[in-house]
């Protein structure tokens, strides 16, 4: 079984997502150009940016979607070549400080228990929110049950409203994170809280349907995901964890379940942590992430990588609007990509020595979040992509005294 350490416990439960690069089960085809042909097809490189990646260039795609509320991103860096590199190292050089966006966030024990919610809180908007959600009128993403659970348990006339509601949001989520922990994505219910209700199992499996390198790199990992939690794969790493996030317009509470895997040839170590987001409460309705250290033999050398991808779907990219606000968030989210890689490489570039072990965050912007409506909209559901995209068990320090993720027994 997978086992989850999360909070002080440990939770039992299968990977939601892993991929898996070993050079033996290419017979001899797991080369750089494999890799190059597989990449090339999926982000739809063209030769000048194939060379440049070789040259050690960033290259970050937004990639086609069949699904106008869907998005895609791509971005690679090769990097020069060195020893080999630990998880720890990886986990560290995507680390950025001092972000100031993620307001709160925990780990689930085993079995996930109210008090590991103990520190989420709600803020204004979100009462004010609660308190007038109806079925097909709501800002935050719900079942039928739980947006009729708030509007004839809560009396939100009353002094106590808050810690009430507060109480009732923490059940909510214990009983999201229990379901997906025992039943996966098929436990996932359907959002009615807006016109078009969206049926949350079926997002996920088509997001990962669509995601690369799965098939050409993990042979039946794709059904191992489909099959959920029945599914095994020994040596997988996860982690499950909620996460609170204000961009500065509305605040969102996310549960992300994060699988790393570490895969050794001959010293060599690729690494592969892969989230996959199964709430939010606003702004992405669904969303799948893998970032990876690819660590290939070719001839004699050996060539590393940085990739990172995501696809991710929220139906307010839809509409009218949908053409304006999908170009401006997939700009936002091609540039955190290339900064994210920038950070990256330039640290692996370092020796070890020079590199400290701390959270992995996403950089809050420079700029206020504060401004005009649609652009602090844009920004954010284009900050999601990436944020939720590094996998909170890269946003959680390693606790001293324990392995920070559960091995696959």
């Amino acid at each position: 079984m997978v086992v989850f350490v999360i909070g002080k416990g440990f939770f039992a439960v299968a990977a939601t997502a892993v991929v898996f690069f070993a050079a033996q089960q290419f017979a001899g085809q797991s080369t750089a150009d494999k890799l190059r042909s597989q990449l090339v097809r999926y982000a739809d490189l063209s030769e000048a940016e194939v060379a440049a990646m070789e040259k050690g260039e960033i290259v970050v795609k937004r990639v086609k979607t069949a699904e106008d509320q869907d998005v895609a991103i791509f971005g690679m860096v090769k990097i020069a070549e060195r020893r080999p590199i630990t998880m720890a190292e990886f986990r560290e050089s995507l680390s950025q400080r001092g972000n100031k966006e993620m307001e709160g966030k925990g780990r689930f024990s085993d079995p996930p228990n109210i008090s590991d919610l103990a520190t989420l809180e709600l803020e204004d908007r979100d009462f004010d929110e609660l308190r007038k959600c109806r079925v097909g009128d709501c800002d935050i993403n719900m079942s039928a049950k739980w947006i009729g659970r708030f509007s004839t348990e809560i009396d939100w006339s009353k002094a106590d409203h808050r810690p009430k509601a507060t109480e009732l949001f923490r059940s909510m989520m214990l009983e999201y994170a229990s379901e997906y922990s025992s039943k996966g994505a098929s436990s996932l219910s359907k959002n009615v809280n807006r016109k078009e209700p969206l049926d949350l199992s079926e997002a996920h499996r088509e997001l990962l349907r669509e995601l690369p390198l799965l098939d050409d790199f993990v042979r039946g990992l794709r059904q191992y995901l489909y099959e959920f939690p029945a599914g095994t794969l020994s040596g997988v790493r996860n982690e499950l964890h909620w996460s609170a996030v204000d961009f500065g317009l509305n605040p969102t509470v996310t549960l992300t379940h994060a699988v790393a895997f570490t895969n050794g040839i001959a010293g060599n170590d690729s690494h592969f942590v892969l989230t996959r987001q199964f709430y939010s409460t606003r702004y992405l309705d669904a969303s799948i992430s893998l970032t990876a250290l690819l660590r290939i033999p070719n001839g004699e050398a050996v060539e590393s990588y940085i990739v990172f991808t995501d696809r991710s779907r929220s139906d307010a990219l839809g509409g009218v609007l949908g053409g304006v606000a999908r170009t401006a968030v997939e700009a936002e989210a091609v540039d955190r990509v290339r900064r994210l890689l920038e950070t990256s490489s330039a640290r692996l570039a370092k020796p070890e020595a020079e590199q400290r072990q701390v959270d992995v965050v996403v950089e809050a912007e420079p700029q206020s979040w504060a401004g005009w409506l649609r652009s602090n909209w844009l920004l954010a559901t284009s900050a999601m992509l990436v944020l939720l995209g590094l996998g909170s068990y890269l946003l959680f320090p390693k606790r001293p005294g324990r392995d920070p993720i559960g091995r696959d027994k």
